[in-house]
């Protein structure tokens, strides 16, 4: 994880067309999950994402590889930011310093809570919904994580689309350790230990 002090701050706010790029993604992806009614077991999501992520009207520059298990790089889009489609099968604790993160459920396998701090310096847990947006300012922790209180399958999994000014391996850190122990207190488990 990266410490660098000297990397700008980069905090904007998406554009409309941003917006509207994973509103028809999510559309898409919700109404080839609707034909799939009466025989729900035979929707494989990461396929269907897959389907929909190589149509010609959601591509970016360049081309990427989506085979694979992910995350899948997409490219940037015209403001600059990189977009990721990524699949997380365990809880990721972190922050990044000086950069701002939105990112887009898909999918769940299992049901899934967003954990953040909220203003008021209190840990919040926010239930998550496929077409949600997580906006994470700079240096705000936040985690995606197995619904807390209920049981977890063995396949559980997230999927979701970020939105990144930068890649990320130039800013991503741990939390410290108060926010561990807030997390503690409203999961009911110890924080993982990082990325």
């Amino acid at each position: 994880m990266s410490e660098d002090p000297n990397i700008p701050l980069l905090d904007h706010e998406l554009a409309n067309d941003e917006l509207a790029w994973m509103k028809a993604v999510y559309a898409d992806f919700t109404k080839s999950r609707a034909s799939f009614a009466g025989r729900e077991k035979d929707f494989n999501p990461k396929d269907a994402l897959r389907d929909i992520l190589s149509r010609e009207q959601y591509r970016l520059a360049p081309n990427v590889d989506l085979s694979g298990p992910g995350p899948w790089r997409l490219g940037q889009n015209r403001h600059g930011r990189g977009l990721a489609a990524v699949f997380l099968p365990r809880v990721e604790l972190h922050r990044h310093a000086k950069s701002r993160t939105d990112q887009f459920p898909m999918y769940v396998v299992g049901e899934a809570d967003a954990f953040s701090i909220g203003e008021n310096a209190q840990p919040v847990l926010t239930p998550v919904t496929g077409g949600d947006h997580f906006h994470n300012s700079p240096n705000a922790p936040h985690a995606f994580l197995p619904k807390v209180g209920k049981s977890i399958p063995d396949n559980w999994e997230i999927a979701f689309i970020a939105i990144t000014p930068r890649n990320l391996r130039e800013d991503t850190q741990s939390v410290s350790d108060d926010v561990r122990a807030a997390y503690k207190r409203v999961v009911g488990m110890d924080a993982p230990l990082g990325v």
